[in-house]
This record gives C-alpha cells, sequence and structure tokens, in this order.
C-alpha cells in the first residue's frame, strides 16, 4: 500500500465500525435493531421488489472488469495488467470491450440479458479519499455535513418505515446462529448489557441514557430471536457462507424487506494487483451465482435487482509495484431478470484511456436514483435533493425495462 497513507487506515477504520466499539451507538441507532413488532406484514406502497446494494470497498479496478481489450491505449498504459484476448469474454454488443474471466457469470448474465453496466460513474469533484468517497456513496449527498443517515435509511423513514425494511448483513451476521452482529467480541458484550438490564430491571435511579440502551439491547434480543426462528429452515445452494449467503438467508425470512446492504473489501489494489484480482474476483462472482441460484430457489429472483459499485476506479495506467492507484470514473453494474441489459453511460474511449483516470460523466446518484423510482417504485427527490443540494439525474438510457 505504497503510497497511500490512508489506506494503511482503512482497514483499522473499517474494524471499528463494524466491531465492539460504539455499542450504545450502534443499539441506539441501529435502523434493524430500533423496533419490534408481533407482526411484519408487507410494506406499503412502491412495487415491493427487492433491491441489493453489494459495495466493493476500496476502489474496484473498473478497466481489469470490463476491459476495452482492442484499444491501444489500454494496454500501453498497462503492460503487465492489462487483459488481453483470452482473458476475458467479449460483449456480444460490443466485442472490442470484454467482461474478465473471473467474473464468468457476470459474463453469462450479460449474454441472457440481465446484466447492466453503466459506465464512467463517479460524483462532482472527486478526490479520491476512501474515507469521504465511502460517505459519500452511503450518505447520498455530496457536502457532508448535512446528513449522517444513509440514503437508504432515508427511504426506509420517508417511505416504508418498517423494522425489517433495510438489512445490513454485516451488522446482522449469521441469521441462523443468533442474529446479533457476529464480530470478535460483540457478543459477549452484548450478553453482558443483558445481564445488565436484567440486574438493574427495577431500578429507578437509572439514568435516561442508560435506560436508552438497555431497552435496545432488549430490542435486538427479540428482533435477533425473530431473525433466527426465520431463517432456521434456510438451506443454500452452495457451500460459500459470505455475505450474499447472509442475504440469501435473510430473504428466505419473508420480513418485508425492500433493502439488503452486502459489502466486500480488499479492492485498493496498489501492488500485486494480478494476485489479489485472482483472490477477490473469483470470491464476489463465485458467492453472487449462489446467491442468485439461492433467490431463484426461493421464488424471489424474478422481483430482485443487485447494484454492485465502489467509491472510485483506479488511474489508468498501472504503478511500479505492479499497481493501480486511486482514479475517479468507475462502472456500476445492474443484475437482475428486468433491468435493460447492455452498456450504459458513456462509452470508455481511447481520449478517456490517455487521462489519468476515467473522467466521471454519470453521477452515482442518478443510478441509485433509477433504482429508487422505476424498481422501488419511490420518488427519489426527498431522499437525495435534501438542504439543498441538487445532482444531474441524467444516465442516457432507462436502466429497467
Amino acid at each position: 500500500m505504497s503510497g497511500c497513507k490512508e489506506c494503511q487506515a482503512l482497514s483499522r477504520r473499517s474494524f471499528l465500525a463494524r466491531s465492539g466499539a460504539g455499542l450504545g451507538a450502534l443499539a441506539l441507532g441501529d435502523s434493524l435493531l430500533r423496533f419490534a413488532a408481533p407482526t411484519y406484514a408487507a410494506t406499503a406502497g412502491g412495487t415491493g421488489n427487492i433491491l441489493v446494494l453489494c459495495e466493493l470497498a476500496g476502489g474496484l479496478d473498473a478497466l481489469s472488469f470490463l476491459a476495452p481489450f482492442q484499444h491501444a491505449a489500454y494496454q500501453d498504459r498497462r503492460p503487465q495488467l492489462a487483459l488481453r484476448s483470452s482473458e476475458v469474454t467479449p460483449l456480444p454488443d460490443q466485442p472490442n470491450m470484454g467482461i474478465n474471466n473471473q467474473f464468468g457469470f457476470f459474463s453469462q448474465l450479460y449474454a441472457q440479458n440481465e446484466l447492466a453496466i453503466v459506465q464512467q460513474v463517479a460524483y462532482p469533484d472527486g478526490n479520491g479519499s476512501h474515507f469521504e468517497s465511502q460517505d459519500i456513496f452511503d450518505l447520498g449527498v455530496r457536502r457532508l455535513g448535512g446528513t449522517s443517515t444513509p440514503w437508504y435509511e432515508r427511504l426506509r423513514k420517508t417511505y416504508f418505515d418498517e423494522p425489517f425494511g433495510v438489512m445490513n448483513t454485516r451488522r446482522i451476521g449469521d441469521p441462523q446462529r443468533y442474529g446479533y452482529p457476529d464480530t470478535t467480541g460483540r457478543r459477549a458484550a452484548q450478553d453482558a448489557f443483558g445481564r445488565l438490564a436484567a440486574l438493574k430491571k427495577d431500578d429507578s435511579s437509572k439514568s435516561e441514557r442508560e435506560k436508552a440502551i438497555l431497552d435496545a439491547y432488549s430490542r435486538i434480543d427479540v428482533n435477533g430471536a425473530v431473525i433466527r426462528e426465520r431463517t432456521e429452515n434456510f438451506t443454500s445452494s452452495g457451500t460459500a457462507r459470505g455475505e450474499f449467503y447472509r442475504a440469501a438467508a435473510l430473504a428466505s425470512a419473508d420480513l418485508g424487506t425492500q433493502i439488503f446492504k452486502v459489502s466486500y473489501g480488499g479492492f485498493d489494489t496498489h501492488a500485486s494487483q494480478i494476485t489479489a484480482n485472482e483472490r477477490l474476483f473469483p470470491r464476489v462472482n463465485n458467492e453472487f451465482q449462489q446467491f442468485v441460484t439461492d433467490l431463484r430457489n426461493l421464488g424471489v429472483w424474478d422481483r430482485t435487482t443487485v447494484v454492485f459499485y465502489s467509491e472510485f476506479g483506479r488511474r489508468n495506467f498501472e504503478n511500479g509495484s505492479p499497481g493501480t492507484d486511486h482514479g475517479y470514473g468507475g462502472h456500476m453494474m445492474l443484475a437482475g431478470p428486468r433491468v435493460n441489459a447492455g452498456l450504459h453511460g458513456q462509452t470508455v474511449t481511447t481520449s478517456d484511456l490517455q487521462r489519468n483516470s476515467l473522467p466521471y460523466y454519470v453521477d452515482f446518484r442518478a443510478v441509485f436514483g433509477s433504482c429508487i423510482r422505476d424498481w422501488l417504485g419511490f420518488d427519489p427527490r426527498p431522499i437525495f435533493e435534501i438542504n439543498g443540494e441538487t445532482y444531474d439525474t441524467a444516465v442516457g438510457s432507462a436502466l429497467f425495462r
């Protein structure tokens, strides 16, 4: 990770955000754990479709996913990293572009008209910071400071304020084990809070904040029990037990969830990128394929769309490690039976490749906004146009059919 001091802190920041640090804040603020309800009816309004958000954290190299392998500029700028014709599956409608063979299932979906690729997506005035870019994609605003609530949580609170309307696999953990976040040490802390709640149940001297924390952990127990009961009979089609497996198990619970959030990390490939991709790409590809099979078996794939995104792309030219440093524009991929398959946005040109990074043509909020409007059936304007902020809503073509 030479040349990127921020990257050295990235894993620690991610650990602290998802581990036992701030247990009280998690209990009080996590949407999944805020409410308990005796029944879980289908959410009111909208289409009732399912949207899965898959974050590829660290900065996916778009040119290693979808390679303009016949462009001389691409080959010249990446003498070691450029993909050759034997390493890609050419697109049926754009044979000069090819999907990395390590993403074989994505190529299958593209050929089956179930994969859309939105090219050169970002946000205005990107600065290449992991922390800031991930926050911008998560909060859905360019100017940070106006909100601390993720855009999908604002969507839930605005349109379908259901206890399980949004579920994040990183926060829930393995639903069949206990329904708690399963980061090391957190369950022990939650058990401790449970004992504290039992000991102090009738203590009128507890502070209001202590009462709120104890009440939140009581709700954790209730919702955890619901998740365990609803997922105990889930059987997957494969052996992987990653984020997509957890999402499939939660989808089997039929709790009225409209948005699932999954995350895969490790895409910050400043060095030894070929080796890193050989590990990362097949994992995402295979676990996603298992997920699709699971959802087909559950009978819900026909109303599901999965969106893959990363906080930024990477440089067009390789460094000496060999890897690629932080770039700007990247690609977003939408998979599902009702996406308008094919290439969208601005196709990568020789001029684009001759820049340091792929430029920005499509605002990421335009893609998420289309998912909200055309897939979930809600108006995205109250979600993204907050505190006077606006964005370019154009993608260039419809993302759904």
